[in-house]
Order: structure tokens, then sequence, then C-alpha cells
């Protein structure tokens, strides 16, 4: 078996060929690990985005809405000075 590998040409083909596969299997287990690491980002701002929509619907609007109250609360006491000072 031995003299298979008898010449320098023939083992670095040995030693290429394992380096190749040694290098395809580290190229598969980085793969999967980026898969795994963009699946969790992908839950992760999709929680996100439900927070922010729950931010949105309970807390931003109410502020908007007393936001408008108020603005209009000036216009009526603006328009009700400019009355009495007529």
């Amino acid at each position: 078996m031995l003299e298979i590998y008898s010449t320098p040409l023939d083992i670095l083909y040995l030693i290429l060929s394992i380096a190749i596969g040694l290098l395809a299997l580290f190229l598969i287990i980085a793969l999967y690990h980026l898969i795994r690491i963009l699946s969790n980002v992908n839950k992760v701002t999709s929680k996100a985005k439900d927070t922010m929509d729950l931010i949105n619907h309970y807390l931003w609007q109410p502020i908007k809405i007393a936001m408008m109250i108020i603005e209009k609360s000036k216009e009526v006491a603006r328009k009700s000075r400019r009355k009495s000072e007529d």
C-alpha cells in the first residue's frame, strides 16, 4: 500500500485532497452556524417589530389623540379670545 504513495506527486495529491476535504467540512459547518444565527436574528427582529407595533398602538396613538385634542382646544381658546376682544 505504501508503494502507491512512493512519488512526491502522489503525496502532494493525497495532502491536497485531505486539505480540500477539511476545507469543505469547515465551510459546511460555518454555513450551518450562519444559517442558525440568521434564523435567530429573524426571530429577534420579528419580536421587535411586534413590540413596536404594540407600542405604537397602545402608547403612541393615545398620545397623538391627546395632542390633537390640545391643539383643537388651543384653536377654540384663540377663537374665543378673539371674539371677546372684538
